[in-house]
């Protein structure tokens, strides 16, 4: 009976331990924040500014960057964009920063609604080998694969549609 007991207590436990279901944490887009955060909070972590752009044809910004973040030796690029509020920010900045991101992210400098800053937006990319000569570039891709809103601030960030959005929380969580 003792040894019965013991075996359903391993089961249980291996069971709780392994989980059932998928362990990938829900990673959300749009996140309020009652904090207003200030470039200071990103440079405090290591956020290094490149660029400071121009916003007065942005709607409802206060200040705009591009720089790079390096987390467990990687380095990824980033463009922050600060609002006075979580409001503004979704409502004055949602669209424009989903119009430039993603695998479908306008690009050209032209077709952007704000297109202070577009050159840093795009990457050459899809290379194939020639031989001795290397890599070729065949294509100018969208930079940043997703955004995030938390509170006043709006991040672009650097990578693959799939896995960008965890590069923006990477962040976010450094200033937390």
């Amino acid at each position: 009976m003792k040894s019965m007991f013991f075996l359903l207590i391993i089961t249980t436990t291996l069971i709780i331990a392994c989980g059932s279901s998928d362990n990938s944490e829900s990673l959300e887009v749009i996140t309020p924040s009652e904090q207003i955060f200030s470039l200071e909070d990103f440079t405090s972590v290591g956020y290094k500014k490149n660029r400071t752009y121009d916003v007065s044809e942005l709607p409802g910004a206060t200040g705009a960057w591009f720089g790079f973040w390096k987390n467990n030796g990687e380095s990824n690029d980033f463009e922050i964009r600060i609002y006075s509020s979580h409001e503004d920010a979704v409502s004055m900045g949602e669209e424009l920063a989903a119009e430039v991101s993603g695998n479908d992210g306008l690009i050209g400098k032209d077709e952007a609604t704000w297109q202070e800053g577009s050159k840093d937006r795009r990457q050459v990319g899809g290379g194939v080998d020639k031989g001795s000569l290397g890599l070729q570039a065949t294509g100018i891709f969208p930079k940043y694969g997703n955004y995030a809103i938390y509170g006043n601030v709006i991040l672009l960030c650097e990578g693959q549609e799939e896995i960008a959005l965890q590069t923006c929380w990477d962040l976010i969580n450094a200033i937390k």
